[in-house]
């Protein structure tokens, strides 16, 4: 069974601790899922799929027809974005929402407009 673990918690922008902490085990245990030495049971596998937010034939690599060119975490600022947000609070979460529907909406809407009436800088509202 080829979990994945270490590069979707790399992904993630996690370190063994802050996984282990995540779904409530050891660090150690961790590193045991990484080497394949053990392998998490059916509530830990929930677990790490919220963590990662995928599904357990995603994570477990169960398909009837494994996906060609699956897409793979985001990486860079939209990775980056990603994990900020889950290790934001609910309160945080909600101000990272609003500045991005609101600057999606600026960005729709400077599309829009004709050519040389852009959105002034000073136009765009910042967090």
């Amino acid at each position: 069974m080829n979990l994945r673990l270490r590069e979707r918690r790399e992904a993630q922008g996690l370190n063994q601790k802050e996984l282990a902490q995540k779904v409530g085990k050891s660090f150690r245990t961790i590193q045991s899922w990484e080497r394949e030495e053990s392998y998490p049971n059916a509530e830990l596998v929930g677990a790490l799929c919220e963590v990662f937010n995928t599904d357990p034939n995603d994570l477990l690599g169960w398909y009837e027809e494994h996906p060609e060119g699956k897409p793979t975490a985001p990486a860079g600022a939209e990775g980056e974005l990603i994990t900020c947000y889950r290790q934001s609070t609910e309160k945080r979460r909600s101000k990272i929402l609003e500045t991005a529907r609101d600057q999606a909406e600026l960005s729709q809407a400077q599309a829009a407009a004709p050519e040389g009436e852009g959105l002034e800088a000073d136009q765009v509202r910042s967090a």
